[in-house]
């Protein structure tokens, strides 16, 4: 019996398999190999013998049955914490997504708050900037205009009293020369030398007046600015524009001055031919008559 168990070997399936089996299973079947060992022996009585395992093979189903069992019961454990573990990691995983979403809105709506702020300082500052040009452009235009206005009435006024001073004392030259019609040619002369003196007299007393009259616009329009800057703050940018509108006042000066002498020229010149030929005219017809 000895040399047949120690010639025995098994199998390497045999290890795989009993190595994989469940530890009561390989308790229950070296139970069994050993209360055969004992059977075995010779001072062993076979007929009040008994295995501790009535049926082995029963014995094994049922360790099988339990194992499997077991083995369902801890596999569902298993799956029911893993599910568990899912479902709680998926809600975290939700959550953390719920508040990221949230903390995007957030700074996009903080981002998109930010933009309007800026694009409402930048409007406000350009209709500022804009108010504060077309004030600038207002009050230019306005003292502009006074002065424009300030300058025709004074040219006007002058204008009008020189022509009025030389229409009387032409007139009155005039009417001197015809109430004389037997004079001789010595007083015909004296009479054209007067005139032509009187017109020239006329053209002093006209260049007079508008010196006169050039002062008083410049007096008026002195004035004028200083009563509009009295006691008044300004700015570099109301100096500036002082400046430009002093500039432009005194290229305007300028310019009407200089049409306003050419004008005053021509006319003196045409009055004075005028003059002279109706004199000359009516000096040949009183000889004429004479």
């Amino acid at each position: 019996m000895d040399d047949t168990m120690s010639s025995y070997s098994f199998s390497h399936q045999f290890y795989q398999r009993w190595t994989c089996a469940p530890e009561p299973i390989r308790a229950a079947i070296t139970q069994e190999l050993k209360d055969i060992t004992t059977l075995l022996q010779n001072d062993t009585p076979f007929e009040s013998f008994v295995f501790n395992t009535h049926d082995l093979d029963a014995h094994i189903d049922e360790l099988y049955e339990n194992h499997e069992a077991e083995q369902a019961i801890a596999k569902a454990i298993t799956d029911k914490k893993a599910e568990e573990q899912a479902t709680v990691e998926k809600q975290q995983r939700e959550e953390q997504q719920r508040v990221k979403a949230a903390e995007d809105a957030r700074l996009k709506e903080s981002a998109k708050l930010k933009e309007e702020a800026k694009l409402r300082e930048a409007s406000d500052t350009a209709q500022k900037e804009q108010q504060k040009n077309e004030q600038i452009a207002t009050e230019k235009n306005n003292l502009a205009d006074k002065v424009t206005a300030m300058n025709a009435s004074d040219a006007n006024d002058s204008t009008s009293l020189g022509i009025d001073n030389t229409v009387t004392k032409s007139q009155s030259v005039e009417k001197s020369a015809a109430t004389q019609p037997n004079a001789d040619n010595n007083f015909v002369t004296s009479s054209e030398n007067k005139t032509i003196s009187e017109h020239a007299h006329v053209a002093n007393d006209k260049n007079s007046n508008d010196e006169h009259s050039v002062k008083a616009v410049n007096d008026k329009a002195s004035a004028a600015i200083k009563l509009a800057l009295k006691d008044a703050k300004l700015s570099t940018t109301h100096q500036e524009l002082i400046r430009e509108l002093e500039m432009q006042i005194d290229d305007y000066l300028s310019e009407q001055m200089m049409l306003m002498s050419e004008n005053l020229k021509s006319w003196l010149r045409a009055e004075v031919t005028q003059n002279l030929s109706e004199d000359k005219a009516g000096t040949n017809k009183e000889s004429q008559k004479s």
